[in-house]
Parts: structure tokens; sequence; C-alpha cells
């Protein structure tokens, strides 16, 4: 059975692949508008990436960070949203109130490994908002935690969502529809990643979130 997604990921060796020549049309007037984008890690990997899909996974959502990117795709118009974070000491409990509600905020001052409970929070929420077409300012709409639960579920059962650890360096979520295939079975990895193991972690659903 066909997948009806592909989550691609790169780490920041991929650029010299990069084929500006294979640009789709959007990419092209991008690139004729703003002509440094093509010297940019991010841009030659993210494209990249979007030159391996087949030609009928025309939807996408993409995230790059530090030269490495990451995208979603799907054959159909469907809620899809993927983000990647980079791993750095910050102080987490003050981002928090910027990016989460209240009841997360106090879930995050209960957690012994702090920085990884806000890197999946943080990146499970911006997936969900990229899959919805929401903005940044959203993000503390979208609570994860509900009172009565003790960890992170999604507040749909339309959706499943993953996050992945790589390289101990860097958190990467996923979110699309609950009908398409288990995330592990539509996984493409390129660049130095494709040689370090990436176990993907599937997150409950829980309506009333």
């Amino acid at each position: 059975m066909k997948n009806h997604c592909l989550v691609l990921l790169t780490s920041a060796d991929s650029s010299n692949l990069y084929d500006r020549h294979k640009l789709g049309f959007a990419d092209q007037q991008r690139i004729q508008e703003f002509p440094q984008l093509a010297q940019r890690l991010d841009w030659q990997n993210s494209r990249f990436l979007k030159q391996q899909l087949p030609s009928d996974y025309s939807y996408t959502s993409l995230t790059h960070k530090k030269g490495c990117a990451a995208l979603i795709a799907s054959t159909s118009c469907c809620p899809l949203g993927i983000d990647l974070e980079y791993v750095q000491q910050r102080d987490f409990l003050a981002l928090s109130t910027l990016c989460c509600s209240e009841v997360e905020q106090e879930w995050l001052t209960q957690q012994q490994d702090l920085a990884t409970s806000f890197y999946q929070l943080w990146t499970l929420k911006e997936a969900l908002i990229k899959a919805h077409h929401g903005q940044l300012s959203d993000l503390c709409k979208w609570s994860l935690i509900q009172p009565a639960k003790s960890s992170i579920h999604i507040p749909t059962l339309q959706l499943q969502a993953y996050t992945a650890v790589i390289k101990q360096s860097w958190f990467l979520s996923v979110v699309y529809p609950a009908i398409y295939t288990d995330v592990t079975k539509c996984t493409q990895i390129f660049g130095a990643w494709n040689k370090h193991d990436i176990i993907w972690h599937r997150w409950p659903n829980h309506p009333s979130v």
C-alpha cells in the first residue's frame, strides 16, 4: 500500500546535492526576488529535500535550523506540521511564559528533565500550529497538558503526532492525519544523520485537552 505521507530529514552536509535548476516555480520566483537565499545552507538543504519528493507529493511543511532540514509531505491537502529545534541551554521556565499555557508552565516546574520536556512541548506545539495554518502567537493557546493528566496529550483524535531525538542534539516533531501510515514506515534520512538510529515516540491523543 502506497504511503500517503513522507518525512524527509537531512543533516547540514547535503548541500552539495542541491540543484538550483530543479527548483519548483514558486522557489524560482523567490530566488529571483531574494538571490541571497541561494547561498544559505538552510535553503539549499530544505530545497534538496523537496527535490527528492515524487511528483505527486505536492503538499509540504518545512522546517530548518543551523543548516539541517526536515519536511513532511502528502499526496493530498491535509493537516501537516513539522518542527526541528537544536538543543541549547536556555532559561526554559522564563521562555515557557511566552509559549506555554499556565497548566503547561506548572507542569514544566515538576519535570526532572526540564530541557527534554520543554523541547517536546515546543516542537509539538509548533508542528500543530503549522498543521492548522496558525501563527506563532497561538503557541499559548495550544495546551498539550490537561489538568487531570501528568503527561503530554494531543488534543484531537484526527491527528497523530511523533517526536524524535537526533544525536542528543536535535528535537523533531511531526503531526499528520491519523489515517496515514506510521512515521517509522515513511521516513527517509540523508547526510550524516543517516548513520544514526532515530527512535520515534508517538504521543497519546485526548480530544478534551
